[in-house]
């Protein structure tokens, strides 16, 4: 097999499978209600600190603000954040995680340490500078070209 043909398909079953256990991981640790796009918006959500209005987290998720209103409208009925509008400027509606989604981040977080403690035992140790470079390399593609599509 021609070596991009077998780069190709890494990739496709790497991302497959990594979404597919992490879905898996996340309900076996009671997380049933939520979908992936849900947890990873929650995330979002709990690691923005003070950069968490509406504007802020639609940019680092990628989104528009409309699409982000009706994520938040959805995890708001779920109970797993709260929005506040800011005192100084009513325009500006600031985003918190509750505790369940505190909870629920937890236990994502956990699943990705396991995936990443698996990948390093996996890995012989000499490997791990290359494959981390690969890693790298490869994210900088996703960036460069989530950047063009929103030129």
């Amino acid at each position: 097999m021609e070596r991009s043909q077998r780069i190709n398909e890494v990739l496709v079953h790497l991302f497959n499978d990594a979404l597919h256990l992490e879905e898996d991981s996340l309900r076996a640790a009671g997380i049933t209600e939520l979908t992936m796009r849900e947890v990873h918006t929650i995330a979002a959500v709990c690691s923005a600190g003070e950069n968490n209005t509406m504007s802020e987290l639609a940019a680092s998720l990628g989104v528009t603000v409309g699409s982000l209103t009706v994520a938040m409208n959805t995890l708001e009925r779920k109970g797993y954040v709260t929005r506040l509008r800011s005192s100084s400027d009513k325009r500006r509606v600031h985003i918190h995680p509750t505790e369940k989604a505190l909870a629920a981040e937890e236990k994502h977080r956990a699943y990705h340490l396991q995936m990443t403690h698996a990948m390093l035992e996996a890995v012989p140790s000499e490997q791990l500078d290359s494959v981390l470079a690969g890693l790298e390399a490869t994210w900088q593609y996703f960036q460069k070209a989530i950047k063009e599509e929103q030129a």
